[in-house]
């Protein structure tokens, strides 16, 4: 396998955070060259902020794929989908904050120094903003106990993982990167990394600096005759089929993974309180205003998103989304990555419209992995690999590898 030889020129564009009040318009712009012929390639892993086996297992498959021991390729980035340490960030004691650095990134740590900050990015997750853990308490005749529930909202764990040196880290406003396609072409990939934790703790007031920054990121991209793709990863996906999609309970009878909303207080008390508290699965009032804002922005940009990674799921999933009547431009794929340092249930796969690393013998429960994608001009391939065994997950009727066409359909084999 020919080597890479990574040279990074990065520009940065900075905003200023300063309690929740932040500019807009703060973007990443960045250039790689790379030696040899391979097309773009990056790692995409989410909910990777807990040691255990796990993270540890991802972590080794994803250093040997980088440095050659393992066939499955090597890559030009990563890219950290949020959660990015629990249970409340980095908002931790100072004397603690290097050791919990550590124990995560570490695993991580011949890829970090190999690629450099420049060409590993992270976005904020819900736990990378949570103050800290509720003191005990239930109600609800004890159906609801909040004893170590994650609550409050700071950016004190925020600012500290800006200051990591091994990333760039992605908070509060949207930003950038972009990459070139392949090496020495004038053909480009735009990253754009949006904060979506934040809106869902806040007031419907202060959003509007965010979308008007996003809405701006994407029309200044518009001038930009040769970028070929744009890639939304933000912690939160548009549509899921795992547990936040309400896909949580498992039927012995059926033998699959059935759904139950989490936002009816007749039928799920403890789901619907939950939502109250803290608005994290996709049926709550306020996430949906904040999809309806991120549609928003993009139909007025009108300009293309292809395709949208996520975590917040521990589970792995690839989903091709309804086409948008009111939003041509809204994305067509969503790409769910969130097993890297724990697993939960997720719908079994439907193809050819859905599909998972859902366990059939594990009660629905998810692979442990990461999403790696491979850009061409006109199509990307997408596969999915398990971090315990080190192979291609099927993903569903023993399709391992999705090639992926620019307007979002899956291109047959």
């Amino acid at each position: 396998m020919k080597k890479r030889r990574l040279m990074r020129n990065v520009v940065f564009d900075f905003c200023f955070a300063f309690g929740f009040v932040v500019l807009a318009g703060c973007s990443v712009q960045e250039s790689v060259t790379r030696e040899g012929e391979a097309p773009f390639t990056v790692i995409a892993i989410g909910d990777a902020g807990e040691k255990g086996k796990e993270l540890r297992s991802n972590a080794s498959y994803i250093n040997d794929m980088f440095t050659g021991r393992h066939d499955a390729g090597q890559f030009d980035a990563m890219i950290f989908l949020g959660d990015n340490f629990y249970t409340t960030g980095l908002n931790i004691p100072a004397k603690d904050v290097n050791g919990e650095v550590k124990s995560i990134l570490g695993p991580f740590r011949d890829v970090f120094e190999a690629l450099g900050r420049g060409n590993i990015h992270a976005v904020a997750g819900n736990h990378d903003w949570y103050a800290g853990n509720g003191v005990e308490f239930s109600f609800l005749f004890g159906l609801v106990n909040i004893e170590a529930w994650p609550i409050g909202l700071t950016d004190v764990g925020n600012r500290r993982e800006t200051e990591l040196t091994q990333w760039t880290y992605h908070y509060a406003m949207p930003s950038s990167a972009a990459f070139p396609l392949f090496p020495g072409s004038t053909d480009s990939i735009q990253f754009l990394f949006v904060d979506s934790a934040l809106p869902l703790r806040t007031s419907l007031e202060g959003w509007r600096p965010t979308f008007d920054s996003l809405r701006t990121l994407l029309v200044n991209s518009a001038s930009r005759p040769n970028l070929r793709w744009r890639i939304l990863a933000m912690h939160h996906p548009i549509r899921t089929v795992g547990e936040h999609g309400g896909y949580t309970i498992w039927n012995d009878e059926t033998q699959q993974v059935d759904y139950r909303t989490p936002c009816n207080k007749d039928s799920n008390a403890v789901g619907w309180v939950k939502n109250w508290f803290d608005p994290e699965d996709v049926c709550a009032e306020r996430y949906q205003l904040f999809l309806d804002s991120l549609r928003s922005a993009i139909h007025q940009a009108n300009v293309p998103i292809q395709l949208v990674l996520s975590g917040h799921d521990h589970s792995l999933q690839l989903l091709i989304l309804q086409e948008d009547e009111s939003c041509a431009v809204c994305p067509r794929i969503q790409v769910v990555s969130g097993a890297g340092a724990k697993t939960t249930r997720v719908k079994l796969p439907t193809p050819p419209n859905e599909f998972t690393a859902s366990q059939l013998k594990e009660k629905g429960e998810s692979l442990p992995g990461f999403v790696q994608l491979q850009f061409e001009k006109e199509k990307v391939r997408l596969i999915f690999f398990n971090g315990y065994r080190g192979e291609k997950i099927d993903m569903g009727n023993g399709q391992t590898d999705f090639w992926i066409s620019r307007e979002g359909k899956i291109i047959p084999e």
